[in-house]
C-alpha cells in the first residue's frame, strides 16, 4: 500500500465532515455512520481504529500481483493513487460494505469518491488548513490512539493462561461466582403509623403511576421528613441487602446486614423495583421502603466460569502492562507537575436541571445521590467512571 506523506494525511483529517456527505450520498449506498471522534481519517470513519486491518493483513489477503498493485487509476496533482490503495481501502471496510462494491461499477464509483476526496485535501493543504490548531490537535488524538495500539508488548492470549492461575483466580473471589438474591433498598423511617401511611399515600398519588414522579417526589420525602439521620442525605439508600451475606463478605458488611431489621428484609424481597411497599414496623419505628434494582442469585462452578476468567485475567494483564509502559515513558521524559495551579482555575458554573412539571412533582436538583455498584476484584478499569446520576442508591445507613 502507498502511504500518503504526513502532510497529505495531517490535511486528510480536515475533509472528515466533507467525505462523510459525498460517501453518504449517490451511487446507492447506505449512508453511513459518523466519525467516531477526532483524528479519525475519512474512509474509516464506519469503523473504529482496532477493526481496521493491519496493511500487512490487508496485503496478505490482496488478490493482486505486485505488478498490478502499482497501476495508477488516478493522479491528482502529485499525488498517485494506485490500484493497490484503492483495493487497501476496500479491504479495509467491513465486510458488509466491502459487499456493496460487488460489480465493477460500484468499484468505479468508490474511486470517483476517493479522488474527490484528494481533490478536497489538495485544496484543503493550499488554504493551510493541515496547520489549523483543530486539525493539528486531532491529529495527535488520532497518533496516540494509534501508538496504543502499537506500541504495547505482546498482546495477551487468554487460551495461552495455565490452567492453575484460573482456579486460584475463581477461588480468591467467591463473591463474583456465588451470589445470593439480592435488592437494592432505600427506606425513610418516621416514628408515627398514621404518619407513615399519609406519606405512602400522597407519594402514590402523586406519582400516578410514573417512575420519575415516584422517584422525585420520593426523594423529597426521605430529605424533609426521614428521622433516620444517616441515610437521609443519601435518599434513604441501605445499599445491597441479601437474606444471606455473599461468600467472603468482610464482617463490616456482616454487621452491616444484620443490623438491618429482618421485617425490612423480608418486605424488600416481596417487592418489585420502583414500587412501594407496605409500611413496615420494627423497633426503629415505621418505615416506607423503595427498592430500586433486584439481582437474581448467581452460582456457577468453575467450568461454568473459566472462559469468562480467561477475559478477565487478560484484561487484567493487559491494563498492568499499559500502565507499566505509561510510567516508563513518564520516567524517560521527565514529567514535573504543579497541580496547586489548577486552583487558579474559576469552577464551571453548572446549571440546575429543569423542574418537571405536574402534580406532586418537586424540585430535589440539590440533593445528591450515587449508585451502588460492585466490580470483581483485580478487574478495575483503569479509567475512571463516569458521574452517576442522582438515584435512591448511596452508601449504607448506620
Amino acid at each position: 500500500m502507498t502511504i500518503p506523506s504526513k502532510k497529505v494525511l495531517n490535511s486528510a483529517t480536515l475533509a472528515t465532515a466533507m467525505v462523510a456527505l459525498l460517501l453518504g450520498s449517490g451511487c446507492g449506498k447506505p449512508e453511513r455512520p459518523a466519525p467516531a471522534g477526532p483524528g479519525v481519517t475519512p474512509d474509516k470513519a464506519a469503523v473504529s481504529v482496532e477493526q481496521v486491518p493491519k496493511v500487512t493483513e490487508a496485503q496478505r489477503a490482496s488478490a493482486l500481483s505486485p505488478e498490478q498493485r502499482k497501476v495508477v487509476v488516478a493522479k491528482i496533482g502529485d499525488r498517485e493513487v494506485t490500484l493497490g490503495d484503492l483495493e487497501q481501502r476496500l479491504l479495509a471496510e467491513p465486510t458488509v460494505v466491502q459487499s456493496q462494491f460487488a460489480s465493477v461499477q460500484k468499484r468505479k464509483e468508490y474511486l470517483a469518491k476517493l479522488v474527490q476526496f484528494e481533490v478536497m485535501v489538495l485544496e484543503a493543504q493550499k488554504r493551510g488548513l493541515d496547520k489549523d490548531p483543530e486539525v493539528v490537535e486531532a491529529m495527535r488524538q488520532a497518533m496516540v490512539r494509534k501508538f496504543l495500539l502499537t506500541a504495547l508488548p505482546e498482546d495477551v492470549d487468554p487460551q495461552s493462561l495455565p490452567q492453575a492461575d484460573l482456579q486460584a483466580y475463581y477461588d480468591a473471589n467467591p463473591a463474583v461466582f456465588h451470589k445470593p438474591d439480592q435488592v437494592e433498598l432505600s427506606h425513610m423511617l418516621v416514628t408515627d403509623k398514621a404518619k407513615a401511611e399519609q406519606i405512602r399515600a400522597e407519594i402514590e398519588k402523586g406519582a400516578e403511576g410514573n417512575t420519575a414522579k415516584l422517584v422525585s417526589l420520593w426523594n423529597d420525602y426521605v430529605v424533609r421528613v426521614s428521622e433516620d439521620k444517616a441515610s437521609a442525605p443519601y435518599l434513604g439508600a441501605l445499599g445491597l441487602v441479601s437474606k444471606t451475606p455473599l461468600p467472603g463478605a468482610s464482617q463490616a458488611e456482616i454487621d452491616r446486614q444484620a443490623a438491618l431489621p429482618k421485617a425490612l428484609v423480608d418486605a424488600a424481597f416481596a417487592l418489585e423495583p420502583f414500587t412501594l411497599g407496605p409500611v413496615v414496623q420494627s423497633e426503629k419505628g415505621f418505615h416506607l421502603l423503595l427498592v430500586t434494582s433486584k439481582s437474581p442469585a448467581v452460582e456457577k462452578s468453575f467450568e461454568e466460569a473459566k472462559e469468562s476468567i480467561r477475559s478477565r485475567i487478560a484484561k487484567r494483564e493487559r491494563d498492568l502492562r499499559r500502565q507499566q509502559l505509561l510510567q516508563q515513558l513518564r520516567d524517560k521524559a521527565k514529567v514535573q507537575i504543579d497541580d496547586d495551579a489548577v486552583r487558579l482555575i474559576p469552577a464551571p458554573k453548572l446549571e440546575r436541571a429543569p423542574k418537571l412539571e405536574g402534580p406532586g412533582v418537586h424540585d430535589h436538583s440539590e440533593h445528591g445521590g450515587g449508585e451502588h455498584e460492585q466490580e470483581a476484584p483485580g478487574a478495575a478499569s483503569p479509567t475512571p467512571a463516569a458521574p452517576s446520576a442522582p438515584t435512591p442508591a448511596a452508601p449504607a445507613a448506620k
